[in-house]
This record gives C-alpha cells, structure tokens and sequence, in this order.
C-alpha cells in the first residue's frame, strides 16, 4: 500500500521542489495533488505484463524517433509528477533527463491500490498533457484493457481477447501475447 509523507520543509509542494527532494531520496514517490505518495514494489504479474508490453513497443518502434520507458521515468501532469509502468515520447529525450517530454502513449498496470487513483485523478491529470493521445490501463488480474483515447474525447474502450490498437504508435497489441506468462 502506498504512504503519504508530508515532507519536512514545506506544506504545499511544488513540482519543482518535489522534483529536486525526491531526485535526493532512496525510494520513488509520486506528487498527487500535492501530496507525496511513496511507492511499493509490484507482484510479479505487474512486473511481468510492463516488459511484455514494453518489450513489444520497443520492438514496434525501434529505428523510429520513438522512445519507450519503463517506470524509472517521471512525466509531470499539472502539478503532479507520476512514474508511468510504460511510457513512450516521439520528442527528444535528454539521457540526463529525469523527465519525459511530450508522451504520446502512457501505460498503467493496474494494482488493488492503485486502480481508483489510476482510473480517476491519474486519467485526468494526464488528459491535460497536449502531447498524449492514449491512456491505457492494463489489470493484472484478468485480460482487461482500457484505453481512453483524446480523438475519441476520453471515453474507454474496454478490450478482453484479441488485439488492442494503440492508434498513437500504430501498433496492435496482442492481448494473449502480453498476459501469456500468467496464464
């Protein structure tokens, strides 16, 4: 279960000064509506369906200005900073950068404790991103995707057997493929 810590030297936290307290810590923490929330390993599950799924992006995209990153990179929405389980930018990425520019595809893989965040303040903190055309929420309890969409004016589509189309990076996303470990 994530903590909220309320951290020493101030009571509202800016991006900024988050961004330089936590770039100090020993552990990961994201800024949701100015609180700081310390983040806890995954199951193997989750593990196991964010390389999947980054494995097959990286794949799909490689030779293309397209960038895949997994959960050590933050992407800042509004004033709160997040660790995408997947993220991917077509925009230059600086390789000191603690931060991912201009997404264009965010990925979630869903927890018990996290799934309500992820479906409500984190979906719509991250639809005010200009750059980003796809949210997706993967469940690593049954093969269940959402993928909200801005051409589509967010609404979700919900997929359980075969192909998500990431239309951002044109890519088919074989659902079997990705949940073939945990079966």
């Amino acid at each position: 279960m994530n903590a909220v810590i309320k951290p020493q030297y101030s009571d509202d936290v800016d991006v900024a000064e988050f961004i330089e307290w936590e770039n100090q810590q020993d552990t990961r923490h994201e800024l949701l509506d100015g609180e700081i929330i310390a983040m806890t390993g995954g199951t193997v599950a989750h593990a196991s369906l964010i390389l999947q799924i980054g494995a097959a992006l990286l794949h799909h995209l490689k030779g293309t200005p397209c960038r895949v990153f997994t959960s050590d990179l933050k992407v800042q929405a509004l004033k709160n900073v997040f660790y995408p389980d997947v993220v991917v930018s077509c925009e230059s990425q600086e390789n000191d950068g603690v931060l991912c520019h201009c997404p264009k595809l965010i990925i979630e893989v869903l927890s018990s404790s996290t799934s309500r965040k992820d479906r409500s303040k984190k979906r719509l903190a991250y639809q005010e991103i200009e750059s980003l055309e796809e949210y997706v929420l993967v469940s690593q309890e049954a093969k269940h995707i959402e993928v909200y969409r801005r051409e589509d004016d967010w609404q979700a589509s919900i997929h359980i057997g075969g192909v998500v189309e990431l239309r951002s990076v044109n890519f088919s996303l074989a659902i079997d493929e990705i949940y073939a470990d945990l079966d």
